[in-house]
C-alpha cells in the first residue's frame, strides 16, 4: 500500500443480505498495519451505504454484526396497511367485474375443460399449469389491470429500519476524521445524486450534493430504498431509491473527495462451479450477480481510462491507484437465496467469509488493478 498518509478510498457495494461479509473484510483489514489509524473515504450503496454509516460513525465490527443480526432477530419491516386494503378492493371489484362480463368467463372455462382433455387426468399440477398459461395468453389484461389499480408504489413499511439506523448512528452521522458518501436515484430525474460529507473542488451540483451538517439517517436509508418494495425516501425535496440500480459501487465519489488509494469489496462470488440454473431462485440470483458485475466492471474501466489521461498529462485527471476489489472466494459456497438470508447463522458464515477474503487479498503484495 502507499504512504501512511495517504487517503484510503474504501467502496463497499450493494448486496441485501450480504451486508455482513463487509464487516468481515473490515475487520480483518483495521488489523493490518498497513490500514490500522489510516483516514478514509468511505463510499457505498445500499447494504454498503449502512455499513459505510456504521463505520464512519465508529462503530466496531462486533457493533456493526449487532445491527445486522437484529435485522434477523426482529426484521424492521412490515407490510403496508395500504396494500392490504387496495389488495382487497381491487380483488373484489376484479371478482364482481368479472363475474358480470359472463361471456368471458364462459370462454374461460371453455379454456380449462379443452385444457383438461388435452391433459387428461387433469392433476392440480396440471390445472394450476393451465391456469398460470391462460393468464399469461388468453387473459393476460388481468393481470396488467390487477397491478394498475393497486393505489400504492410500495409493498412494506420501513419507518422500523429508520428507527434502528437513528439508534445505531444518530439523526446525523457523527464522523471520526473519515469521509462520507452516500449514494441514492432521484426517482423524477432519474440520476444518480451523490451525498458527500466535505465540498471539494469535483463534488458539483447537481450530481453531488454536499452536507455540511453531516450524512443523515435519511441519506443512508435512501441508498438502501429497493424500488416498489419500500416506499420512496425523502430528503429535501428529493424522493429517492436505492442508488444500486445505477451505481452499486460508487468509485467516484472517493476520487472527489481525495483518496489515493482505493480498494472495492463486493459481495458477488466469481465460482468456478456455480449451480446449474435449474431452480428459479438459482435463475434469480444469476441475475442479480451479473448486475452487479456489469455495475462494478463500468466503473473500474471508467476510473482506468481516467487515469489513462492523468499518465498522458491532461489537465484535471490524477492518477488513483486501484487494487483489485476482495470478494467472496470460489469455495465460499454462498447459498441461493443469500441475498434475502437475513438468518443469524447465514449472516455470521458471511462475516466469517469477510474475514477470510481479506486475509487472502492481504497476502497478495500490491494486487492493482490495470485495463
Amino acid at each position: 500500500m502507499g504512504a501512511d498518509d495517504s487517503r484510503l478510498g474504501l467502496v463497499l457495494s450493494g448486496g441485501g443480505a450480504r451486508g455482513p461479509f463487509q464487516i468481515g473484510v473490515y475487520e480483518r483489514l483495521r488489523q493490518d498495519a498497513r490500514f490500522e489509524g489510516r483516514p478514509m473515504v468511505l463510499s457505498g450503496t445500499s447494504a454498503g451505504a449502512i455499513n459505510a454509516a456504521l463505520i464512519a460513525a465508529g462503530k466496531s465490527p462486533d457493533e456493526m454484526m449487532s445491527f445486522w443480526d437484529g435485522l434477523a432477530a426482529d426484521p424492521p419491516v412490515e407490510v403496508s396497511p395500504a396494500l392490504i386494503r387496495s389488495l382487497l378492493r381491487v380483488t373484489a371489484g376484479m371478482t364482481l367485474t368479472e363475474s358480470l362480463n359472463w361471456p368471458r368467463t364462459l370462454g374461460a372455462w371453455a379454456f380449462f375443460i379443452r385444457r383438461a382433455l388435452e391433459r387428461f387426468p387433469p392433476w392440480p399440477g396440471r390445472l394450476l399449469g393451465a391456469g398460470i398459461e391462460f393468464l399469461l395468453t388468453t387473459r393476460g389484461d388481468l393481470l396488467s389491470k390487477f397491478i394498475e389499480h393497486l393505489r400504492t408504489p410500495y409493498l412494506v413499511d420501513t419507518h422500523r429500519l429508520r428507527e434502528r439506523l437513528v439508534d445505531a448512528v444518530g439523526e446525523v452521522v457523527q464522523t471520526h476524521g473519515d469521509e462520507l458518501a452516500i449514494s441514492a436515484v432521484d426517482i423524477e430525474t432519474g440520476q444518480v445524486v451523490r451525498y458527500v460529507s466535505r465540498e471539494t473542488p469535483f463534488t458539483t451540483a447537481p450530481e453531488y450534493v454536499v452536507a455540511p451538517g453531516g450524512i443523515t439517517v435519511d441519506m443512508v436509508l435512501a441508498s438502501a430504498t429497493i424500488p416498489v418494495l419500500f416506499p420512496a425516501a425523502s430528503v429535501g425535496d428529493r424522493q429517492l431509491w436505492d442508488g444500486g440500480l445505477l451505481v452499486n459501487t460508487p468509485l467516484a465519489t472517493v476520487v472527489a473527495l481525495g483518496a489515493n488509494e482505493i480498494v472495492t469489496v463486493l459481495v458477488t462470488e466469481l465460482s468456478q462451479h456455480r449451480p446449474k440454473l435449474d431452480r428459479l431462485g438459482v435463475a434469480l440470483e444469476r441475475a442479480v450477480d451479473t448486475l452487479l458485475e456489469a455495475s462494478y466492471d463500468a466503473d473500474r474501466k471508467l476510473l482506468l481510462e481516467r487515469n489513462r489521461l492523468a499518465s498522458m498529462g491532461v489537465e484535471g485527471y490524477r492518477e488513483v491507484k486501484l487494487y483489485k476489489p476482495i470478494r467472496p472466494g470460489v469455495d465460499a459456497g454462498l447459498v441461493v437465496g443469500a441475498y434475502l438470508d437475513f438468518s443469524e447463522s447465514g449472516m455470521r458464515k458471511l462475516r466469517n467469509e469477510g474475514w477470510a477474503a481479506a486475509e487472502r487479498w492481504l497476502a497478495h503484495p500490491e494486487p492493482l488493478d490495470h485495463l
